[in-house]
């Protein structure tokens, strides 16, 4: 951690990787914020773009380092925070930004409960494509349920955008900074926002400070990657017994396990896929899962000609 904290100095938490295209709109989204004590600490993981350039061309309150690749946002962003010096982390990544009163209305919250550890905000969703605001990747998610003493509801989905998170220093002192053990770079911060509420209370903004960019680069991610990294940490955090023994914990294990199932299904691991459509039958029996784990146990060029025929059919 820092070897000198600020009281009351906020540390903009960016980490960066070939990110030149986005950076400048979300660095200047912090210089911009009405809150006057921050700081960016900003650590560049190998960039091949000029992406160091770029940050080194700001001084003032952007502090840049540079590393040799290691391609884990979490141990970047570790990075970042062993090099701040705020009592307070705001997290950004280097293709979201941020409305100006966003650190603010955040700060105020947290003075105003001294148990509040994490506040996060409502979330508006970019289209880089088009250009314009479109509609939120889960139109079902409510990051309003994500307060107060909220473990148990956040053990059920994470609807927090890692990009809208303020936490106090000490809690992150409290509870580890992101664990390297998880695999890939997509459930860290999950991780993490779970440790925080197992031990603090949480608060919401429920203004849409935040702004969320959608573009091709993302698509580059691999689910199936995604998704048994998560279900690795629920079933770490609770054993299977415990989710069986819960509704709302079944039907969460089984849309995992279903989800999975399917991405698999994409590349042709058969095996892996019915394994998973039997997981989510067994943890929550409805008609549909069972027509889907049935249907699993065909020959894999089959499974994938009748999925061929559903989507062009719109069944």
């Amino acid at each position: 951690m820092a070897e000198r904290m600020e009281p009351g100095l906020v540390s903009a938490v960016l980490p960066v990787h070939n990110g030149a295209r986005w950076l400048r709109q979300a660095i200047d989204s912090v210089l911009g914020q009405t809150y006057p004590a921050v700081e960016i600490v900003t650590v560049d993981d190998g960039s091949t773009d000029e992406s160091f350039e770029l940050l080194s061309g700001y001084g003032g309150p952007v502090r840049p380092y540079r590393q040799k690749n290691c391609g884990s946002v979490g141990l970047v962003r570790n990075a970042a925070i062993e090099r701040s010096r705020g009592e307070f982390l705001a997290f950004l990544d280097q293709d979201d930004w941020w409305l100006p009163g966003k650190l603010a209305r955040q700060v105020a919250m947290m003075r105003s409960d001294a148990q509040i550890e994490l506040v996060h905000t409502a979330v508006r969703h970019f289209d880089d494509a088009s250009g314009d605001e479109c509609p939120p990747l889960n139109p079902f998610s409510r990051p309003e349920q994500i307060s107060g003493d909220c473990f148990e509801e956040l053990l059920l989905g994470n609807p927090i955008y890692n990009s809208s998170v303020l936490v106090r220093r000490e809690a992150v002192d409290q509870v580890g900074m992101c664990d390297p053990a998880n695999p890939g770079n997509t459930v860290q911060d999950y991780d993490l926002w779970l440790r925080i509420a197992a031990k603090c209370r949480c608060g919401f903004v429920a203004e849409q400070l935040t702004t969320y960019r959608l573009h091709r680069a993302q698509g580059m991610r691999d689910r199936r990657a995604m998704l048994r990294a998560e279900l690795g940490v629920l079933l770490r955090i609770r054993g299977e017994a415990w989710w069986r023994s819960d509704p709302r914990g079944r039907k969460r294990l089984a849309s995992l396990y279903d989800d999975l199932a399917v991405a698999c299904l994409e590349h042709r691991e058969w095996r892996e896929a019915r394994r998973c459509f039997q997981n989510a039958w067994r943890l929550d029996s409805t008609a549909r899962r069972m027509v889907r784990y049935g249907a699993s146990r065909l020959p894999g060029p089959m499974v994938n000609a009748v999925r061929s025929l559903k989507c062009r059919f719109g069944r």
